[in-house]
């Protein structure tokens, strides 16, 4: 005689001892996917990582740190002792403040204005990248004066007492409009003069390029390309 509980007691016994799905594909993964488990493995990614932010930071400019701000006096100096900046005042257009009152007044002129970053290199040769913005008037908005302002910064940076070698990118930029803040964010430029007019196949001078116009750097004179 046929037990009619027969069936269920059968599926009963194999839900017992059939693997269940999620466990069998659970098992493919672990044989397919990597384990990070040790301890070495796991103190390897970790110096990686760290290796990895410290060269991003090294390739990442160094703009408003001390470094930079000697370049930007290096910069200036040599600018200034070859074209030097006038002292004197221009008229204004509008009206100054003056105890309360609105009186003709008198503007300072828009100084030059030299903007400076210094990309650090990883092993490769230090980019220092230098924009020189001038307003309307000034006597380096002339084609032959910039590039002789280019020629002056160039050979000054070239030979800086820091660094060697370095390569410079440097240009000199036309404010447009009258800008009364030259440093502004977002000031509209034309550009007068950059690396190529000094004989430079593009607006990147490199090192053995800047070797063949200058000679070795003077922080280290033995330097060759």
């Amino acid at each position: 005689m046929t037990d009619p509980n027969a069936p269920l007691r059968e599926v009963r016994r194999w839900m017992r001892v059939s693997t269940p799905v999620n466990k069998v594909a659970a098992a493919g993964l672990r044989g397919r996917l990597p384990q990070i488990s040790g301890p070495l493995v796991i103190g390897a990614l970790g110096v990686g990582a760290i290796g990895a932010g410290i060269a991003w930071r090294a390739l990442a400019s160094t703009r408003g740190t001390g470094r930079t701000q000697r370049f930007v006096d290096l910069a200036s100096a040599a600018l200034e002792s070859r074209f030097p900046t006038s002292g004197a005042e221009a008229p204004s257009s509008g009206l100054t403040r003056e105890d309360g009152a609105g009186r003709p007044g008198r503007a300072r002129r828009a100084r030059r204005a030299i903007n400076v970053e210094v990309g650090e290199g990883f092993g490769r040769p230090s980019l220092v990248s230098i924009d020189v913005v001038v307003p309307a008037g000034d006597t380096l908005v002339d084609a032959t004066d910039a590039a002789q302002a280019l020629d002056v910064i160039t050979r000054a940076v070239w030979n800086n007492p820091e660094m060697a070698p370095v390569s410079v990118r440097a240009r000199v930029l036309e404010a447009h409009g009258g800008a009364d803040d030259l440093e502004a964010p977002g000031v509209q430029t034309d550009t007068v003069a950059d690396m190529s007019v000094l004989g430079f196949a593009d607006e990147i001078a490199r090192p053995d390029e800047l070797y063949h116009r200058y000679g070795p750097p003077e922080c280290d004179p033995a330097w060759r390309p």
